[in-house]
């Protein structure tokens, strides 16, 4: 590795590397910061995204790191499997349970699946199997390697997927489900109107939370995937409103 590729290393702990910028602030050819890119992305330290390239998750530990992969996470995602068979493409959102989600798609090496997604996590996670992982471009949100903001939201409107799976960070029978994050929420809002089925994943726990932002009323999810603590009074308002309810026992 020559110094300027340390360099671009350094330049990436701070977050993404503009190619552009990063030709400017080292004073050669934007084609040879990209040829650097791609060796180090070669050697799984930087991920190439959309104008440039940020760490590889194997090198910095994110909000979403395997150590808050739970077994329940797992068995949360081993249930959602089951409902993919007829599956040809999927957006993946982001968060813990969606991330566990794509680590047991990873495991079973299934057939080719078209995935899209917004979490550098998730493309991580599948990066040698036999899906097409496509990542929407935007801007890493905080603490996290998930991307948002207008370029996601306009990326993400060139696609349709069979079914977008998100996570949640909390929920209501009666009114839906809840990001903390505002520009997650848009984007979150936009995936859904590019699927033909929402399936939602997440743990009993975040019931009973409200968040900053709804992003999907309970008539505009098809699936939710939980586990077998979820209050009854909020099982029986999400059935009402037609969803399916696929409750796990932990």
């Amino acid at each position: 590795m020559h110094q300027r590729q340390q360099q671009l290393l350094e330049m990436m702990r701070h977050g993404m590397v503009e190619i552009k910028r990063a030709a400017l602030s080292l004073g050669v050819a934007e084609m040879t910061i990209r040829r650097d890119l791609q060796a180090l992305a070669e050697q799984r330290l930087v991920l190439m995204v959309k104008g440039g390239a940020v760490l590889h998750p194997s090198r910095y530990e994110p909000e979403h790191s395997e150590r808050n992969l739970t077994t329940a996470k797992y068995a949360l995602a081993e249930a959602l499997y089951k409902h993919i068979t007829s599956v040809d493409s999927l957006y993946l959102s982001t968060g813990f349970t969606v991330l566990a989600f794509a680590n047991v798609l990873a495991r079973r090496r299934i057939r080719p699946l078209t995935v899209i997604t917004n979490s550098l996590s998730a493309a991580a996670a599948l990066f040698r199997t036999p899906c097409k992982v496509m990542l929407l471009g935007g801007e890493l949100r905080a603490n996290s390697l998930d991307l948002v903001g207008p370029m996601a939201e306009k990326d993400i409107e060139l696609f349709h997927v069979d079914m977008v799976i998100s996570g949640c960070d909390g929920a209501c029978g009666q009114r839906g489900f809840y990001s903390s994050d505002l520009n997650l929420s848009r984007l979150e809002r936009k995936s859904m109107d590019i699927a033909d089925k929402v399936a939602i994943i997440t743990e009993s726990t975040k019931f009973g939370k409200k968040k900053l932002a709804n992003f999907a009323l309970p008539q505009e999810v098809d699936l939710l995937v939980t586990d077998d603590a979820l209050p009854g009074e909020d099982k029986e308002a999400l059935e009402r409103a037609g969803v399916e309810v696929n409750t796990v026992a932990l």
